[in-house]
């Protein structure tokens, strides 16, 4: 016998194959036999989840009603046979369409329906199966019977197929005065004479699984987990066992976009069963019905395992389905480890937060590592939806912490600068922490600690204005009613979460002011001591009190006084769903938004109406340069100054990358108090450039008065000129002003002094126990080479919307400008008595408006006020009536009774001899330079500053100030990339001579993240000021 002596090395390569050989073997094994399916515990619906149901029911009759509406929404599905439940799943071969036809609507008589063919069309598929309801008319379609054709072409496999059926069926029955082909549909559409395709069939199985499916689903998911009664989960199974004997060959993307089936998925084309984006929505809820129902599939013997036995005997399905577990084995291998391959495909995917919930849901589902750890790692991890080299798409990762880093400001906003897109922000990312949350076996993964995350919860709370209403900023909102993107339930959430009072507070504000139904939430365990907690909190802190407040981040500032509430956006301006709205200012006062924003286009799509109207700069309350809309690529302005005083509340910012022509774009924003309750507001709008300059105001729906003008009506056109009709095509190609929107102008080409507007409401409110329609009046002060009159319309199909608005228009030639006015918001009878401005002068010789403006308010209760703002800190100003000041903004108030009261913010006022007042502040301004600050992520971010004229300065001034550090943000080159450093200084940790510790709580100096490396906001060594506020009563 020959014996071979084999090499060490080879010795490792042999084994090394075995083993391998090994892993794949078992790796087929478990995958494919009945065994394969190896979770065994619900992941989402946990224990204690289902526990907490129970007890919550026993405990609350708000949670037995849920049940108890549960039951009967489940109700008539389980009213179905499981033969009917089984039957509704459509396999490949039949299309699928969000639509009939969009363009066209009803195919009778060329009436046009809603762009959603949801209003245009309905379904009953257990009523009426295969047939799709003409809404305008009642007319059923198709008008053959399809569903005996569909039945003849029923394949080895239960599945349709269109070459087996039988065409005896394609014969119009319903209506037969119009024809044998009439409305007449096998799958691929119907074509009328004129080749119009209305696709009937696809709009019904589209619906049929984005609609009644998910319904179905929820229902039967929801009944179970509310009363344990398995009857619902035995129906639900049917319904998911089917999806997973056809999900694997489903391919939307060969029903193609241009020939008439239209499928939600942002272009790309593709998808499984519905269109990439819908798809979410699909997996999602077969997911969590399967985490659901797990506890059932544990039986050996149920009467739905019978009844897809029975069908797998009939048809060549992929199981036998004679046990649980090939139930199991058939859902995790045909849908659950099908949803990484789609996402990474693209075939599931949509706005942030969407497929990234998705994989994280399979993943607990699944529930084996690694490969469930591997998933969750792809939904964090960089990446992003691509095109591939040849074509089609791919995700390269789900790109969470980049989302986080990136995309999210510091203030918790996602960049869609709209309140209502960005709150789905929250609302996904809530989610998911929620669904990762609630698996221990990846701890890391807990995004409920990640800083930005908890961020993000506060946000939205900052933007409602007057306890009612969020500011319709970009594509948010109506005029014609109050939104709270603030949502209750997410805010409960986040005291559930983090047990900070504030979410109480905000809940309670949420709920009504109640505590009675302050949260549905079934499945929150230990609820009791929840709400023991939570009633303490309202009890000793009451409901959540709003506060002024400068979101630097987002780019935004609400000043509150009383009943008068103003805001200034200076946020995103090019991003999706923004509009070119930077430094546009809105007023709400005595519960009313006196100068509301258009809010939500007609269509979000690339229209010229909203391109040129109602996202353009000339419908907001801004300033139009050079006769263009904004550039569309700024990320958020440059505070100057901010102040939240007594005697004044401040806003000072610059937007240099709105127009690539302007030198400056600033705007100084400030409401002046009156008493407690009311006040007036003042507005300094500098632009510098060479080219046409026309700012723009409109106020609320009502009639509009003028006064110190000599309006004459221009007989025809638009403001565009007396030849451009309103909307006018040709204009719109060669202009981007968007004037030929603005109708029914009136014009005075020469005004002369100070003029002003008032609007009057046509809605009345309660106010001091009276019906009252309040007034705004804008008063206009400096120089105007025309001012205007004219009308534009919101949004028409929004409801409530007004008919038209009108609008206020004043236009200067170019160069140095500055547009001043006085807003006067009031109930009934004027606050202000006079106004007028002041001559200013510098070393005896005048100075220029643009560089320093004075105005004298006198108000009616006697006070009298002298406003001065200025762009040179260092000159010492004399006013006409006698006050000198030097610095950036000031106040001067003197009371009927002579009492004074002096406020300065950057700056003082001088007595006559030059000498400074001795006022409250050593300085008026601190400066220095950043010595260090917190790098990586952190909830307590702190800020180390070297002073250098602090001197004997009380530190604890510091708490509420802000601090802006120079980081070149003005100059860069890419604008789209720029960030303030402008920060709110929380509290002051410790000084040490000239450096003083400050914390900004969690608030980062992350710009971006990229990989595990940072780039920060500011860096060391940048110089910091600290504007400060001096007053002086007297």
């Amino acid at each position: 016998m020959t014996t071979y002596r084999i090499d060490w090395k080879w010795k490792l390569i042999i084994v090394s194959f075995i083993i391998v050989v090994l892993y794949f073997c078992i790796d087929f094994v478990l995958m494919n036999s009945p065994h394969a399916a190896g979770q065994s515990r619900s992941n989402y619906y946990t224990a204690e989840k289902r526990q907490a149901v129970q007890d919550n029911v026993k405990m609350y009759k708000w949670a037995r009603d849920e049940r108890d509406a549960s039951i009967r929404r489940a109700q008539k599905y389980i009213d179905l046979s499981y033969e009917e439940l089984w039957s509704m799943i459509t396999t490949q071969a039949l299309p699928r369409s969000y639509d009939v036809n969009e363009e066209l609507g009803s195919v009778i008589g060329g009436q046009k329906g809603p762009r959603d063919d949801r209003q245009s069309y309905e379904i009953d598929p257990v009523a009426q199966p295969w047939k799709v309801k003409d809404k305008s008319n009642g007319m059923m379609f198709p008008t053959n019977d399809f569903a005996s054709y569909y039945r003849s072409g029923l394949d080895d496999k239960g599945g349709f197929d269109p070459k087996r059926a039988d065409r005896k069926y394609l014969v119009n029955r319903l209506y037969p005065d119009k024809g044998s082909a009439f409305g007449v549909d096998d799958g691929s559409g119907y074509v009328d004479e004129k080749g119009n395709k209305f696709t009937f069939i696809a709009f019904y199985n589209h619906w049929v699984w984005n609609q009644w499916l998910t319904d179905a689903l929820r229902s039967l998911r929801e009944a179970y987990l509310y009363t344990g009664s398995e009857k619902y989960a035995y129906s639900g199974l049917i319904l998911l066992d089917r999806v997973a004997d056809v999900y694997p060959d489903m391919d939307v993307s060969v029903y193609r976009w241009e020939d008439g089936f239209k499928n939600a998925h942002g272009g790309t084309g593709q998808g499984k069963v519905l269109g990439s984006i819908a798809e979410v929505t699909l997996t999602e809820q077969l997911l969590l019905s399967y985490d659901a129902f797990l506890p059932v599939l544990q039986k050996k013997t149920a009467p739905y395992l019978s009844f897809l036995q029975k069908k797998a005997a009939r048809y060549s399905l992929p199981s036998s389905k004679g046990t649980a577990d090939s139930i199991k084995q058939n859902f995790e291998n045909r849908i659950i480890r099908q949803i990484v391959p789609a996402v990474k495909k693209a075939q599931i995917s949509g706005n942030f937060g969407s497929h990234q919930n998705v994989i994280a849901l399979a993943a607990i589902t699944l529930d084996q590592l690694p490969e469930s750890a591997e998933w969750i790692q792809f939904a964090l991890q960089s990446g992003q939806l691509e095109r591939v080299v040849g074509g089609g798409w791919r995700i390269s990762g789900g790109g969470v912490y980049d989302v986080l880093a990136n995309r999210i400001d510091r203030d918790g906003y996602g960049d869609e600068a709209s309140p209502e897109y960005n709150v789905t922000w929250l609302e996904r990312m809530n989610s998911l922490a929620d669904i990762l949350d609630s698996y221990e076996r990846v701890p890391s993964a807990d995004l409920y600690k990640h800083p930005k995350v908890k961020k993000m919860f506060y946000a939205f709370l900052d933007l409602v204005m007057q306890g009612k209403d969020t500011p319709n900023i970009g594509d948010s909102g109506s005029i014609g009613k109050d939104n709270i993107w603030a949502k209750r339930d997410l805010v409960w959430r986040a005291f559930v979460k983090y047990r900070d009072p504030l979410f109480a507070q905000a809940a309670f504000l949420l709920n009504g002011n109640r505590t009675e139904g302050i949260t549905n939430d079934l499945f929150q365990p230990k609820m009791e001591a929840l709400l023991a907690q939570f009633r303490k909190v309202v009890q000793s802190q009451g409901s959540y009190k709003f506060k002024s407040i400068n979101l630097t981040g987002y780019g935004y500032t609400a000043l509150r006084h009383g009943d008068i509430e103003a805001w200034l956006y200076y946020g995103r301006n090019g991003t999706s769903h923004a509009h070119r709205d930077a430094l546009n200012i809105g007023l709400y006062g005595f519960g009313l938004d006196m100068a509301p924003d258009l809010g939500y286009v007609t269509f979000a799509d690339d229209n010229i109406l909203r391109r040129r109207w109602e996202s353009n700069t000339i419908s907001h309350n801004t300033v139009v340069f050079n006769k263009e809309g904004q550039q569309p690529n700024s990320w958020v302005g440059i505070p100057r100054h901010y102040d939240d005083g007594k005697y004044a509340k401040l806003i000072d910012v610059e937007a240099p990358y709105a127009y690539e022509g302007a030198d400056v774009y600033r705007r100084t924003f400030a409401l002046i108090p009156i008493d407690d309750r009311l006040a007036y507001a003042v507005d300094f709008f500098r632009v510098k450039g060479a080219g046409e300059q026309v700012s723009s105001f409109h106020g609320m729906e009502g009639t509009v008065e003028t006064g110190g003008l000599k309006l004459v009506e221009q007989k025809s056109g638009t403001y565009a000129g007396e030849q451009i009709p309103l909307a006018d095509p040709a204009y719109s190609e060669q202009s981007k002003s968007g004037y030929n929107y603005l109708y029914n102008v009136r014009k005075d080409k020469d005004p002369i002094g100070q003029f002003y507007a008032e609007w009057k409401s046509a809605k009345s409110v309660s106010y001091n126990r009276a019906q009252v329609k309040p007034n705004l009046r804008v008063t206009m002060l400096g120089s105007y080479t025309d001012a205007a009159v004219a009308q534009g319309d919101p949004p028409q199909n929004k409801p409530g919307n007004p008919r038209r608005l009108d609008y206020l228009l004043t236009r200067r030639p170019g160069g140095e400008s500055l547009f001043t006015s006085i807003l006067e918001p009031f109930a009934k009878e004027r606050t202000i008595k006079t106004i007028r401005r002041l001559s200013v002068t510098h070393e005896g010789a005048a100075v220029p408006e643009w560089e320093a403006m004075a105005i004298e308010v006198a108000l009616q209760n006697g006070r009298k006020d002298t406003i001065i703002c200025s762009l040179e800190s260092n000159r010492e100003y004399r006013l006409e009536n006698g006050l000198s000041f030097k610095g950036f903004f000031g106040l001067t108030s003197m009371s009927s009774k002579g009492a004074k009261v002096q406020y300065a913010h950057d700056g003082t006022w001088l007595q006559n001899d030059g000498s400074k007042q001795e006022l409250k502040s050593e300085a008026e301004r601190l400066v220095g330079k950043v010595a260090g600050f917190t790098t990586g992520w952190s909830l307590d971010n702190r800020l180390e500053l070297k002073f250098e004229n602090m001197a004997s300065f009380d530190v604890k001034k510091l708490i509420g100030a802000t601090v802006y550090v120079d980081n070149h943000s003005v100059t860069s080159s890419n604008s789209a990339a720029v960030r303030n450093a402008a920060y709110t200084i929380k509290s002051v940790i410790k000084q040490e001579g000239s450096h003083v510790v400050v914390s900004l709580g969690n608030t980062t100096f992350i710009q971006q993240q990229i990989g595990d490396r940072f780039i920060y906001d500011i860096q060391a060594g940048q110089s910091f000021v600290i504007p400060l506020s001096q007053v002086r009563q007297f």
